[in-house]
């Protein structure tokens, strides 16, 4: 069983849904829990928020933590995760943002990225370096979300 499998099934067990808020994945996150059967049943939805205007328009991250804590950090994946938990009315919910690279964004290097979960009183962000070409570190940061996730419903 896949980790997007095992994810949809702890999530049916549970009675429970998620939604997703995404950047540096892209919607690849919503692809590896939705190619997952039954996956109706637990996913009610994403936003791909590639822009700084998404992430405040249809995720409702607010202004001044872009302002003050930059569009890649701890408290705009946070936020990302509550507006698209809000969004979709979801029992969790999580985000990522970051830099896949191949350069810097913002001053941020490549590699470093957020993954935000929220849910049942669980507010848990991961800040992770990974290396490599802007696809492996988008794959790892899919891979680590859907690990993290796992872990926590486990």
């Amino acid at each position: 069983m896949n980790t997007g499998q095992e994810i949809v099934a702890l999530l049916r067990a549970r009675g429970e849904t998620v939604s997703v808020a995404e950047s540096l994945t892209g919607g690849s996150l919503a692809k590896e829990i939705t190619d997952s059967e039954g996956a109706s049943h637990a996913f009610l939805g994403g936003v791909i928020a590639y822009s700084v205007a998404s992430k405040l328009h249809d995720l409702d991250v607010p202004q001044g933590i872009i302002d003050k804590d930059g569009v890649y950090s701890e408290a705009t994946a946070l936020a990302m995760a509550d507006g698209v938990k809000r969004r979709f009315g979801s029992d969790w919910a999580i985000a990522t943002t970051g830099v896949a690279g191949p350069g810097e964004s913002h001053g941020i290097p490549a590699g470093n990225l957020w993954i935000a979960i929220v849910g049942a009183g669980v507010r848990e962000v991961e800040h992770l370096k990974l290396e490599g070409t802007r696809s492996e570190i988008r794959s790892g940061a899919v891979a680590s979300a859907l690990a993290t996730f796992a872990r926590i419903l486990a």
